[in-house]
């Protein structure tokens, strides 16, 4: 770019009348600068940072600088760094509302720029329970990104209170998760207390990869806890039915009685086209309009494999009459039509 530009833009910038919008414009344009590997943009950023001092109200002087740190993050670290330890200065004396504010905001651009170990030293600063809780959350979820586990670790036992303390653990599951080390994420699983449903169910569809791990997770559920992820669990596989979870399957059954568990047993097992084991799972269900439920799945399996004897078999154990009825419709239009079939058949 032509030096006459530049300059000229730098004399433009002088004429903003407003302080903060000059100090912010020279930060702005120090990082356009440093992205086309102009020198300048050092002085630019000496005038934002001199522009900004110049502000005599606390609290826009903080603001200001909080933002021209982040511009000159984008440029060099280390220099944003060393401005957000001057906001924190001025910071000593302001009201701890005010103080909790600005550290939160200012320690959400130090993430975002990558700024970690500062970051944690300045969320110890905010006098706000809640406010120090979460801020120290989202560091922890930082550490976990950038891949650093014992820092992230540390922050979720030492420095957390409940309930984030758990959120935290809850984090640190998923990684060991996506980095498939399920034998760890069992283990801090097994260290959580209090709403655990909704973490349960994330667990358990990650764990859909791992059938195995997906089985020892489910034996470390309490009994509630089970019933409800199964009835989950099993939906999804009957979507999408796999013989490689037939193990996991038969488990479910064994361990959960509830005979709405058990429908759906019937349907996973009739789906993947092992009518026998479903047939046998449904033969257990003692309520009528349930039991109805499972042989009408089986009696239409059997009906989709074009075996009309064994569908009207299975026709024959559903009591519920409507159902019983809608089945019995199905097959009789299937033998129509197979008659027509084979009608046209001889015809030709």
């Amino acid at each position: 770019m032509e030096d006459e530009t530049i300059k000229s833009i730098f004399d433009l910038v002088e004429i903003i009348t407003d302080p903060k919008i000059r100090a912010l414009t020279y930060a702005r344009i120090g990082l356009e600068l440093y992205r086309i590997e102009d020198p300048r943009y050092l002085e630019a950023f000496r005038k934002s940072l001199a522009g900004a001092e110049a502000i005599e109200d606390l609290d826009e002087l903080v603001d200001l600088l909080i933002n021209v740190g982040t511009y000159i993050g984008g440029a060099n670290k280390n220099s944003a760094a060393r401005v957000f330890a001057r906001v924190v200065e001025l910071l000593e004396g302001a009201p701890p509302q005010s103080r909790d504010r600005n550290l939160e905001k200012m320690i959400k651009s130090m993430l975002r720029l990558g700024i970690l170990k500062p970051a944690l030293s300045y969320a110890l600063l905010i006098d706000d329970s809640r406010i120090r809780n979460e801020t120290l959350l989202s560091i922890l979820k930082a550490y976990l990104s950038a891949g650093i586990l014992k820092d992230a670790i540390q922050i979720s036992k030492e420095l957390l209170d409940e309930p984030w303390s758990s959120k935290a653990k809850s984090e640190i599951l998923k990684f060991h998760i996506k980095r498939e080390e399920i034998e760890n994420a069992l283990e801090i699983f097994n260290t959580i207390e209090g709403d655990r449903e909704k973490l349960i169910m994330e667990i358990a569809e990650d764990l859909m990869k791992f059938p195995e791990y997906l089985s020892k997770f489910l034996d470390a559920l309490r009994e509630e806890e089970l019933k409800a992820v199964s009835r989950e669990l099993l939906g999804l596989l009957i979507e999408s039915p796999s013989g490689e979870y037939a193990d996991l399957v038969e488990k479910i059954a064994e361990k959960v009685p509830d005979e709405n568990v058990q429908v759906k047993v019937v349907a996973f097992f009739n789906r993947i086209g092992r009518r026998e084991k479903a047939i046998e799972q449904a033969s257990k269900i003692k309520d009528d309009y349930l039991a109805s439920l499972a042989f009408g799945e089986i009696a239409m399996g059997y009906l989709r494999q074009g075996d009309l004897d064994k569908a009207i078999d299975a026709v024959m154990n559903v009591k519920d009459p409507k159902w019983n009825s809608r089945l019995l419709e199905e097959i009789l239009v299937k033998i129509l039509r197979l008659a027509i079939e084979e009608a046209l058949e001889e015809q030709h």
